[in-house]
């Protein structure tokens, strides 16, 4: 008799264990997704910022100093 009140209780205590086993996963999940998430991040404003600091920093060419390496090519043509 004792084990057939038992048994019920066995069967809350796994379910309640694989219910704690998927809101675990689920957490990993989302822990995963936020870590990738800022990463991305990360790496794009680097990427934004790198850009911004080549653009602030170039040097801006005339037509002359631009074109004239293909000109002199195509004058000895």
């Amino acid at each position: 008799m004792s084990e057939t009140i038992f048994r019920p209780h066995e069967a809350v205590l796994k379910q309640s264990r694989a219910i704690c086993g998927i809101v675990e996963l689920t957490q990993e999940a989302e822990m995963r997704r936020l870590v990738f998430a800022v990463a991305l991040l990360v790496v794009a404003s680097a990427g934004i910022s790198a850009s911004f600091a080549a653009v602030h920093h170039a040097k801006t060419l005339t037509f002359s100093e631009r074109f004239a390496p293909a000109l002199e090519l195509m004058a000895k043509r």
